[in-house]
């Protein structure tokens, strides 16, 4: 099965009466689509959108429109040319308006675009609207390295390709959509411990674990540090709080079966801030590190 066919399948999945159309524009530099809305399994136990799912479906629909017929940012030439992209960093930031219960979570339209273009990477901007408004609720920005892969090491971006797409922009722009490499905070020497291993259903069409089950496992240990009362700042249950704000920096890969431990804790000075690292049992080598901000104000949260 190729990748194309594992994301677009992926999608018919989550909406199996979609007429799926990726619109991808004439210069190959956009790309858009429409998805009926958000589902009963995409929101948790509030009743709020479960972002890490969220995450997911617009990391589905970016690599969908990668392996494309109509590729974006001509892909699948790159591919015949032995290069590959792997996603080293995400930057996210969410409105606090994608929370109330009066915006509407369907229809939601994604969109890609290419906004920066490096020397051996490329920034994609993917933007998720709600209810036919016109201004995202969330928007990631994905910086992409290239790879040769039968060196499987880092390459500059192939000339053919920087000539097509590289980009005037004013100083603003470029500000405002340059994803760029959080520094990890060090790690303290208390902080909250959980192992597990990689399940099949956390990985991509290579069995490597997908950049968004990375998110989940951090979900995952915030949400049973707070029940487990390990934090001093967030006494309440951590889903009562709302994210506003993630970086995640891909260190190493992992792979479907890997034994992984991930660890939290909270920031020394913003009490709002959390952290994560997620390494190797074997070797202990960090492969992945995470931050989330989060909300001061509860949004839709009603009095269980």
């Amino acid at each position: 099965m190729t990748t194309l066919r594992h994301s677009i399948r992926k999608l018919i999945r989550a909406y199996p009466s979609l007429n799926l159309r990726l619109n991808v524009n004439s210069k190959q530099n956009e790309v858009d689509i429409v998805l009926p809305g958000l589902r009963y399994d995409d929101m948790d136990h509030f009743g709020q959108p479960d972002i890490w799912r969220v995450f997911d479906m617009m990391n589905t629909v970016e690599t969908a429109a990668f392996y494309n017929q109509e590729s974006f940012l001509d892909y699948n030439t790159l591919l015949k040319q032995n290069y590959t992209t792997i996603t080293k960093a995400c930057s996210v930031d969410i409105k606090k308006d994608f929370y109330e219960v009066i915006t509407p979570k369907a229809p939601v339209e994604v969109s890609c675009k290419l906004k920066r273009v490096g020397n051996t990477s490329f920034t994609t901007v993917v933007e998720l609207c709600c209810g036919g408004k016109m201004k995202p609720s969330v928007s990631c920005k994905n910086i992409h390295t290239i790879i040769n892969v039968n060196e499987n090491s880092v390459e500059q971006i192939p000339e053919w390709w920087r000539k097509r797409y590289e980009m005037k922009e004013n100083a603003d722009e470029d500000k405002n959509h340059r994803a760029t490499f959080i520094n990890p905070q060090e790690k303290p020497t208390d902080t909250f411990y959980n192992e597990f291993s990689v399940p099949l259903s956390d990985t991509d069409i290579r069995h490597k674990t997908r950049c968004a089950s990375y998110f989940q496992y951090f979900i995952e240990n915030a949400s049973i540090a707070s029940n487990k009362q390990f934090y001093r700042n967030i006494q309440r249950n951590f889903h009562e709080f709302h994210i506003k704000k993630f970086n995640l920096l891909y260190l190493q890969t992992s792979k479907w079966g890997d034994g992984l431990y991930s660890e939290s804790w909270e920031d020394e000075k913003n009490p709002l801030i959390l952290h994560c690292q997620i390494s190797s049992q074997i070797d202990r080598i960090p492969i992945w590190y995470g931050q989330i901000s989060l909300f001061s104000e509860a949004f839709g949260v009603h009095n269980q």
